[in-house]
């Protein structure tokens, strides 16, 4: 007849505490990883929001004093942006952006250049026919070169310029150049914050020229507003 000795009940007894305590051990530190990457991904989108946001902002600074003809049909960029509006840039982590290609892809969904007739098509996002806007890259660059920074952001800004949804001149490099000027001192902006691992986040806006009362004269002084914006993460497809 055969039995288990108290000392083989003893060791198979700790060798299933071990088991139980390092089953536990790895669960807890599983649930805190996944925890600490959510964190991670929560801060960087609201990183990306606030970068992307400023973008909107920076562009409004910039654009004030621009001729903004020239800025619908390229001619300008903003001051401190990351030399011409084309070209592969080296960002963070070994990744690589083709601007040519963004553009491209805003404007006509495809990496090659866009015909006339692309840029002209209606679409669920581009609705507008003759006066959708052709976007030009107007402000890009890592978010430091444009705002002193307290604390480094890993954030590339990426801000594009087109014509607003009230032009009916048919022509997306000239602002309200109607007869009846529909659409005059206004422009959509389209900017893109891009982060580290590939994340983003995209907004939509208006910039529109307007008066504010200049303080002890009785003449006003040209500002630009940023208004109607809207976050595409939230859009509908």
């Amino acid at each position: 007849m055969s039995f288990i000795s108290p000392r083989g009940i003893a060791l198979i007894s700790v060798l299933l505490v071990s088991t139980l305590v390092c089953t536990i051990a790895l669960g807890l530190s599983l649930v805190v990883s996944v925890h600490q990457l959510i964190m991670r991904n929560h801060r960087d989108e609201a990183t990306l929001g606030a970068a992307a946001n400023a973008g909107l902002e920076l562009a409004a600074l910039k654009i004030h004093a621009a001729d903004w003809n020239a800025v619908l049909q390229g001619l300008v960029q903003a001051a401190g942006a990351d030399g011409a509006p084309a070209g592969i840039r080296d960002l963070t982590g070994g990744r690589q952006l083709d601007l040519t290609a963004e553009t491209h892809l805003l404007n006509c969904r495809g990496t090659l250049p866009c015909s006339s007739t692309q840029l002209r098509a209606t679409t669920l996002d581009r609705p507008w026919g003759a006066n959708n806007p052709e976007w030009q890259l107007f402000l890009y660059g890592p978010l430091s070169t444009f705002v002193p920074l307290r604390f480094p952001v890993d954030a590339y800004l990426l801000v594009w310029i087109g014509d607003d949804s009230r032009e009916t001149d048919g022509d997306a490099g000239v602002d309200g150049g109607a007869v009846d000027g529909a659409g005059r001192n206004v422009v959509r902006v389209h900017a893109a914050a891009l982060g580290r691992d590939g994340g983003h986040r995209v907004f939509e806006a208006e910039l529109s020229r307007i008066c504010r009362p200049a303080p002890g004269a009785p003449a006003c002084l040209p500002a630009v507003r940023v208004q109607s914006r809207r976050d595409l993460r939230e859009s509908l497809p």
